[in-house]
């Protein structure tokens, strides 16, 4: 407990800081009480430690937290500046974890809650790779473990690299400057001038991988691995060498690529996610992420002439929601302007109508726009299954090739 209750202002209210849970390189992490007495995390940029550049680190890290949505990713509720020390220092906002992962490390959880974890951390990281976001400091310190719904969130971003878009202002990182946990960094880390990316964090990854089983970080030869310690978990050893390979290119290239070489083994065990073109957040790559799914295209203008009708929509259609609305089923239609009979361009739709039965024409089109996106949500959603038996079977069929291979070369005798 702190002896002095510390005061942090925003815009929207004023937060109560008692005790101190963490102190970092740049930051100081307090539990404080909300404006509505809910517990939260805060965490301000130290006073004595706040240069140019890291202030600018800061500014960026709250950037990106503020507009994640991704559960595996803390979230920053508010921010302000603090005062109080004479200097002005930001300070952001976030929900309060029970701990993090060298606790839960410690404490040598059970394989099967072991891997449940690391796959909620799998996906987290992954969804800051897909915003063009690598960590660069992946450690068991830097990811937050919630007791009551027994799920992770990736924190501390501090040095972070963000694409241009991404950041609020550029951040140089010079030679000198450390960027990750000595021990925890890759090899690349730890050479000046090295090119620090993706493979850095799937480095990080694997050493966390092997602790999280074991309580050992693989350093070197004959360490204790996964298969020692849970047999029905041995595979991810064989994956542990590849994500810890000296040379950053022959490490797995994405975490999607690392999470097919799992679900060879454990094909369920991990989810596919992707950047949805709706909402630009991650999604599971199963989402239907067809806007017209969802919310059908309205009519907004009719124009008769010499017998041909133009049907103007508020925004256009794919082709894939035109093929939904020929294959509706039951419909009813005024005859000669079934649906196959529409021609479609953009925003427009046309069909021959006489001059009698314009109206209603278009009283049957405007029924059929949301049984057309319902017809086109189902279809969606048959092919994903789809896609999903198809790559659960390549899969099945990957990992009885690879089993054919090394047994063979098993039995072969020189």
């Amino acid at each position: 407990m702190l002896k002095k209750p510390l005061h942090f202002e925003s815009a929207f209210g004023i937060y109560v800081a008692t005790e101190l849970l963490g102190e970092g390189g740049a930051g100081i992490v307090y539990g404080a009480k909300g404006p509505d007495e809910q517990s939260v995390a805060i965490k301000v940029l130290s006073s004595d430690k706040a240069s140019t550049d890291k202030r600018r680190r800061f500014k960026n890290e709250i950037a990106f937290l503020m507009r994640n949505r991704h559960p595996n990713i803390v979230v920053v509720t508010d921010h302000g500046l603090d005062t109080s020390t004479g200097a002005a220092c930001p300070f952001y906002v976030m929900h309060r974890y029970s701990g993090n992962l060298r606790q839960v490390i410690d404490a040598a959880v059970a394989p099967d809650r072991a891997f449940q974890l690391f796959s909620q951390l799998l996906d987290g990281v992954e969804a800051a790779h897909l915003q063009k976001v690598v960590h660069r400091d992946l450690k068991p310190e830097n990811v937050l473990f919630d007791q009551a719904s027994h799920s992770v969130a990736i924190a501390d971003f501090g040095v972070a690299q963000f694409t241009e878009d991404l950041l609020v202002t550029l951040v140089e990182t010079r030679a000198n400057q450390r960027l990750a946990n000595f021990q925890y960094a890759a090899p690349e880390q730890r050479t000046r001038g090295g090119e620090i990316g993706v493979p850095a964090d799937v480095y990080a990854l694997g050493l966390m991988l092997n602790e999280l089983f074991t309580g050992v970080v693989p350093h070197g030869t004959q360490y204790k691995q996964i298969g020692d310690v849970a047999p029905s978990y041995a595979f991810l050893d064989n994956i542990i060498a590849e994500m810890l390979r000296q040379n950053p290119t022959e490490r797995p290239v994405s975490v999607a690529a690392l999470k097919s070489l799992i679900q060879q083994h454990k094909a369920e065990s991990v989810s596919l996610q992707r950047l949805s073109e709706i909402s630009n957040t991650v999604v599971p790559d199963s989402t239907i992420d067809d806007p017209l799914a969802f919310e059908p295209p309205r009519l907004i203008a009719a124009e008769w002439n010499d017998g041909r009708l133009d049907l103007t929509l508020d925004r256009p259609v794919s082709q894939n929601w035109v093929q939904a609305l020929k294959s509706m089923g039951n419909f009813s239609a005024v005859m000669g302007a079934e649906p196959g009979r529409f021609s479609f361009s953009g925003t427009r739709a046309s069909v021959g109508a006489p001059e009698h039965s314009a109206q209603e024409v278009i009283n049957h089109f405007k029924r059929w726009l949301p049984v057309a996106t319902q017809t086109l949500k189902a279809a969606l959603e048959r092919e994903a299954q789809k896609n999903q038996r198809a790559r659960l079977e390549q899969l099945r069929k990957d990992k009885e090739a690879e089993e054919r291979r090394l047994r063979v070369n098993r039995s072969l005798q020189v």
